[in-house]
């Protein structure tokens, strides 16, 4: 009895609950979104979910510390398998980011995330605070190649991720504030060196940003029909399945970086409130988790998880609103794939095993 109430008791139902609100939501957009594309990927996006949660539920019960074990293993394989994209993997929409394996497309950049993570953290651990340049020197060679092999796939909102984790992991960690104000500022020194090596369609993205009717047929053409979706939703929507830029296929990638600007057109302003509060819960509660750890290697774990989140969703909802450059980054649990999906609902089967560790 005793047993069984310390599990119930160290399970955070809001997370999983925002994590489910998520996905339902998902389900929902999927369905409507695949009609005109591949009515079989909203089945499929369903058994993504369902294999997500088997995994999640694994991990949450797992001791996270052993996993902090195999990092480097796990973190090796997942460069191996980078690389092998380059070599051999699958081309769509003029990038290599898929590699076929038993018949399914797996994204590799998904699985580089968490073993990036991991090792960061079993990195991190044991080193004293502040940081010294020494260690925050070797993070930057740990976050350094995956970012750069998916760079080069091109998949600039993918790499950027990893920049944005590896702040969040040091920040925690006790980098002082001089150095990280030195690294920023040779960020923004090679900013101009990152524009030439940037592609092409790159560069009018980020050109278009500024002004998208500037090429309303091409460059700027996702975007103009991504802002229109979203504003006919008003309030309440248009309707399941009702949505005009939805249905009528003008809304390009709309079942995967574009699946919100579907549910703010079916589901309105609402239903976007209802996406971000769900992240809002998600995000406060990994906070949460990260205060309450006393063990270093959970702690920073926690937090390179809620900046791996955080900074994705954040990056995927302005550029469909058009407050940010489209950089193809998807929505975490609601865009379609099944590489992102299993990952994320693993990353939060983290956040499960480590809150159950501290409360326990």
């Amino acid at each position: 009895m005793n047993v069984s109430l310390s599990s119930a008791q160290s399970w955070d139902r809001q997370l999983f609950g925002a994590a489910l609100t998520l996905v339902l939501a998902s389900s929902l957009a999927m369905a409507s979104a695949s009609v005109t594309i591949d009515p079989s990927l909203a089945v499929r996006h369903g058994v993504w979910i369902a294999l997500g949660l088997l995994a999640y539920v694994g991990v949450s019960r797992s001791n996270y510390r052993r996993w902090g074990q195999l990092a480097i293993v796990a973190y090796g394989v997942s460069l191996l398998v980078l690389g092998l994209v380059l070599a051999i993997g699958t081309m769509r929409l003029g990038a290599t980011r898929w590699i076929s394996l038993f018949g399914f497309s797996v994204q590799p950049s998904e699985l580089a995330k968490l073993t990036t993570i991991w090792l960061l953290t079993h990195y991190l651990a044991g080193q004293p605070q502040p940081l010294p340049p020494r260690v925050l020197l070797a993070t930057l060679v740990i976050v350094g190649p995956p970012a750069l092999l998916i760079l080069i796939q091109p998949d600039l909102g993918s790499a950027t991720i990893f920049g944005a984790i590896w702040l969040g992991v040091v920040w925690v960690a006790g980098v002082s504030r001089t150095v990280l104000a030195w690294s920023a500022g040779c960020g923004l020194a090679l900013t101009p060196v990152l524009w030439h090596v940037l592609r092409d369609y790159q560069r009018d993205r980020l050109l278009v940003f500024l002004n998208p009717h500037a090429d309303p047929l091409g460059a700027g053409y996702t975007i103009i029909q991504s802002i229109i979706a979203i504003g006919s939703g008003q309030l309440w929507g248009r309707g399941w399945f009702a949505g005009t830029q939805n249905q009528l296929s003008f809304l390009p990638e709309r079942h995967s970086d574009f699946i919100f600007s579907v549910i703010g057109e079916e589901w309105g302003f609402v239903g976007c409130l209802v996406v971000v509060a769900a992240f809002g819960v998600l995000l406060f509660r990994a906070v949460r988790i990260a205060l309450e750890t006393s063990e270093p290697q959970g702690r920073l774990l926690a937090a390179g998880i809620f900046s791996w989140i955080a900074y994705q969703a954040f990056v995927n909802m302005g550029m469909v609103m058009g407050i940010l450059p489209v950089v193809g980054v998807p929505l975490p649990l609601v865009s379609y794939g099944g590489s992102s999906m299993v990952t994320l609902w693993v990353a939060l089967g983290f956040l499960q095993a480590i809150r159950r560790a501290n409360r326990e």
